[in-house]
């Protein structure tokens, strides 16, 4: 089983692990989901109760070949889910859309999204897919697209060559998302993380959101 050292408690209930960059951890009744794993400076710890694995999109700082086999070989029967333009990169993975709905285990997955954010206007990188799970958190992928309802938390980007920072502000007080946890931060400095979080923090204050600005290995838990 998965051993963490810093945990933060929100409520009981589902229990959300932020890793390096936008890798997440979602962990129900002692099963795991894993989303976007990586390593650059950070190793991911052993983890050996996953019922699912969901890739994002097909860059590399959100798919690493090496992580979803380490994570494979010792979790032999997690079923793992990405888009349609990298399916073929992992073996016997499933292709999502937008729309479906599928039972993984503990999970209840609802995907939403189609591509990934423009980074140059009018060239879409590739596909994306966002995914909601048991109706209480939701990761984004690289966009900045809605889920279909209102959710627990949401997962937001705060900083990447696709985003400026008034867009994430301003998706944080459309959301209507009761905590936001900022992503996609390993492009960071520390001082730039701090800057960042400074901005996004004033932007859930203005609609009375947590902000929880979680460090690679803390957690916070939902309900």
């Amino acid at each position: 089983m998965l051993r963490r050292g810093c945990f933060i408690t929100y409520n009981l209930g589902m229990k959300v692990t932020k890793f390096e960059h936008s890798g997440f951890l979602v962990e129900e009744n002692e099963r795991g989901l894993l989303i976007d794993p990586v390593e650059f400076e950070k190793t991911l710890p052993n983890i050996d109760n996953l019922d699912a694995i969901v890739v994002t999109h097909k860059h590399g700082d959100h798919f690493q070949p090496a992580v979803i086999d380490r994570m494979r070989a010792a979790n032999p029967n997690v079923v793992i889910f990405t888009t349609n333009d990298n399916v073929a990169a992992i073996a016997g993975a499933k292709a999502v859309e937008a729309g479906d709905v599928i039972e993984a285990g503990e999970f209840r997955l609802e995907f939403f999204s189609k591509t990934h954010a423009e980074i140059v206007p009018g060239m879409i990188p590739c596909e994306n897919i966002g995914v909601v799970i048991n109706r209480l958190f939701a990761h984004l992928g690289d966009s900045l697209d809605f889920p279909k309802e209102e959710v627990e938390a949401i997962a937001v980007a705060s900083a990447a060559p696709w985003l400026k920072m008034f867009e994430a502000m301003e998706y944080i007080t459309k959301a209507k998302a009761k905590i936001f946890i900022p992503c996609h931060d390993a492009i960071l400095s520390d001082v730039g993380r701090g800057i960042n979080n400074n901005w996004l923090s004033r932007a859930c204050a203005e609609v009375n959101a947590e902000y929880k600005a979680l460090l690679p290995n803390e957690s916070i838990e939902l309900k």
